[in-house]
């Protein structure tokens, strides 16, 4: 929604923020109307108690006005108080025309001159100028503090231009996403994060640790880092940039096109899918291993892809504890404090859910609602197997993981449809500190089987592909696609982990982990789909359901 009454003020642009009615005005409506429409806002659902310009740092431009950097402090009704950071400029009136709708926080007038408020990431002087800092490794003072632009090894051949006189080709990226990321000449993505946390952002972190120092070549380089610092006080990420990729797109629609084919091919051939061999959850097979009929159902050629994301996914984990003296990253062993803060969280997370369940049965019908039945006849199973869990009977080592690994995260490449691991922001719902946690790499091995789980009743949820077997044949059918492909990668991932020296621990400790990861990802998606989609609660209902019966 644009505000079209203009706010005025008789102060200058230099001390528009001084002007205390303008300040009250964008902070009680104009502000929240925005932030309502954005994408990275997190609060939508929830009513917003205050809202206040934490700081107010101006940020020099080579332009008569400079921009601002905002730091909107909101105290939502629902939990703790978040922080976002919104930069802005204005654009006078002559050339407002060529603003996009979604940079418009609101008109203004500025001691009798008309213009627009606007998002300065929409504006290509802001842009350029974020490069240009980027570049030249600078260090710009703003309040109390100073942004700290550190440049990454792959924009040093860069420095040989003169930047500040060279046209820097800028655009924001299109894609509805959780932060704003503008491309620059096409070959490098810079993420700004919205949200402002009180620790570095995990994701800048990994990213510079697994591509400037442990050489992992299966992840976008680093290529900058833009990092609020003050004396005395907690570093803030605010953005982060890479090399872009040459990509075919991200492995959710590439898995999506290949199950889609294995159950046209059961339907073209009229299989009977009880038939179809049933291969045994989480246990590791070689392609060799499966039957022939499954192997041409499925596609040799999957299931060597399936292969290959498993070899990169333990690429990326024996390069995240490949650093025994950095403390953020040398593997950790199992105690009894990671015991306590895990089982806190679960017990938490499984009561909510557990609530949500009650309240929304009356949403679910058919498969979803007898395994929603179930979920809450086998509550005290459900915790037994959370407080179960024993340090004490664990070998194997923690280390720094992705935390929301998926096949959205996962970017297939030219020319042979390789992998390329990119966001470790991780689980968006965890508080910034619980993200960095080192868990067992089998985390973001049980969340990409999830994902696997998701692609196959996506595939079947599709209206558009129009199948003649009844869903629950489907389904059934799906399970045994999603055994084989878990068995393939488990295998691969398994053995080039212990070729590495990755300590995963024996089978047992291995079955035991994902079976425990499995269940703590699917009880937080549960959450996501009864919110948002309780048709597909029977995904993560199913997920749970299989787990507990073995």
């Amino acid at each position: 929604m644009i505000i079209t009454s203009p706010i005025t003020t008789d102060n200058s642009w230099d001390t528009i923020f001084e002007d205390t009615s303008l300040v009250s005005h964008l902070t009680e409506a104009v502000i929240p109307a925005y932030l309502q429409e954005r994408r990275w806002f997190a609060a939508k659902t929830s009513v917003l108690k205050q809202l206040v310009l934490d700081k107010v740092l101006p940020f020099p431009l080579p332009t008569p006005k400079g921009a601002y950097l905002l730091v909107v402090e909101i105290l939502p009704d629902t939990g703790m108080a978040q922080q976002y950071f919104l930069p802005v400029a204005f654009v006078p009136k002559q050339t407002d025309s060529e603003q996009e709708p979604a940079s418009i926080i609101t008109p203004v007038i500025v001691n009798g001159e008309s213009g627009l408020l606007v998002d300065a990431l929409y504006t290509d002087v802001f842009r350029q100028q974020l490069f240009r800092y980027l570049i030249h490794n600078a260090s710009v003072e703003v309040g109390t503090g100073f942004l700290h632009f550190l440049r990454g090894s792959v924009l040093k051949e860069m420095t040989l231009v003169n930047t500040d006189e060279l046209n820097i080709n800028s655009r924001l990226l299109g894609v509805d996403q959780s932060n704003t990321s503008i491309v620059y000449e096409e070959r490098f993505f810079l993420k700004i994060y919205r949200r402002l946390f009180r620790d570095p952002n995990p994701d800048s972190e990994i990213t510079y640790f697994l591509t400037e120092r442990a050489g992992f070549k299966h992840s976008p380089r680093f290529a900058g880092s833009i990092t609020w610092k003050r004396k005395g006080s907690y570093d803030v990420s605010v953005g982060l940039m890479q090399e872009r990729i040459e990509n075919r797109g991200d492995a959710w629609p590439f898995m999506l096109q290949h199950i889609l084919r294995y159950f046209k091919r059961i339907e073209d051939k009229q299989t009977d899918v009880e038939t179809i061999e049933q291969v045994k959850l989480l246990r590791p097979r070689k392609i060799n291993q499966l039957t022939e009929s499954l192997v041409n159902l499925i596609g040799f050629d999957v299931l060597q892809s399936v292969q290959q994301l498993a070899l990169r996914t333990a690429q990326m984990h024996i390069a995240l504890s490949s650093d025994v003296q950095d403390a953020r990253f040398a593997p950790q062993y199992f105690n009894s404090d990671y015991t306590v803060w895990l089982k806190n969280r679960l017990l938490y997370q499984f009561d909510s859910r557990c609530g949500l369940v009650e309240n929304n049965l009356g949403r679910l019908s058919g498969l979803a609602l007898d395994y929603a039945r179930e979920f809450l006849q086998r509550k005290a199973d459900m915790i037994n197997r959370i407080l179960n869990f024993d340090d004490r009977k664990l070998t194997s080592c923690r280390i720094r993981v992705h935390g929301d690994y998926h096949l959205g995260q996962v970017l297939v490449t030219p020319p042979d449809d390789d992998f390329c691991i990119l966001d470790f922001e991780g689980e968006p719902e965890n508080a910034i500190h619980d993200r960095k946690v080192k868990q067992s790499p089998l985390k973001d091995v049980a969340g990409m089987f999830r994902s696997f789980h998701y692609a196959i009743y996506a595939t079947v949820f599709n209206e558009q592909n129009e199948f003649t077997y009844p869903r629950r044949q489907l389904f059934a059918a799906g399970e045994k696609y999603y055994a084989a492909v878990v068995a393939v990668f488990l295998q691969k991932y398994i053995k080039t982990a212990q070729k590495h020296r990755l300590d995963i621990g024996y089978l047992p400790e291995i079955k035991y982990l994902l079976e425990y990861s499995l269940l703590e990802k699917a009880v937080y998606e549960l959450g996501y789909e009864l919110n948002f989609r309780p048709t597909w609660a029977i995904i993560p209902l199913q997920g749970v359901m299989q787990l507990l019966r073995g």
